[in-house]
């Protein structure tokens, strides 16, 4: 009996830090491959701050580097996956998002939300590191 609540406890306390481990980190995220025109054909850089996740935007054309962060949505996660959902500037293409937390695989379905396409999908397969916030800072810097 001691050793099952020792083992209850380590696994509690495993959990919480698992949840934890994504607040104020990031995802850079590359293409698998070209799969459509509409998805996006660059590196994607996403940070999670306080349940909110924020896509990140580098522009170089002046010096110093400047990165911008757009606040996306709300992100909910489990053991399994990170999700959220979000939308474009001129809001006529929404997309889901879930990242798989064991192989950090992004996967995003991209839907038309007016037009005549509304019915129309694109699917895109991203790899990821899961890294610190200060590591793409330093990244992005050098």
């Amino acid at each position: 009996m001691k050793y099952l609540l020792y083992i209850i406890f380590i696994l509690i306390i495993s959990n919480y830090a698992w949840g934890e481990d994504i607040s104020s980190n990031g995802l850079v995220c590359e293409i698998v491959q070209n799969e459509s025109k509409r998805a996006p054909n660059k590196k994607l850089i996403y940070h999670f701050d306080s349940g909110n996740v924020y896509a990140v935007k580098v522009s170089k054309k002046s010096s110093p580097i400047t990165i911008n962060k757009i606040l996306i949505s709300q992100y909910s996660y489990d053991n399994e996956k990170i999700i959220w959902e979000g939308e474009n500037p001129s809001k006529t293409i929404k997309y889901y998002a879930k990242v798989n937390r064991l192989n950090h695989i992004l996967d995003l379905e991209y839907f038309f939300v007016s037009g005549s396409k509304t019915d129309d999908s694109t699917k895109k397969t991203m790899y990821c590191n899961l890294t610190s916030w200060q590591e793409i800072e330093n990244s992005i810097k050098n």
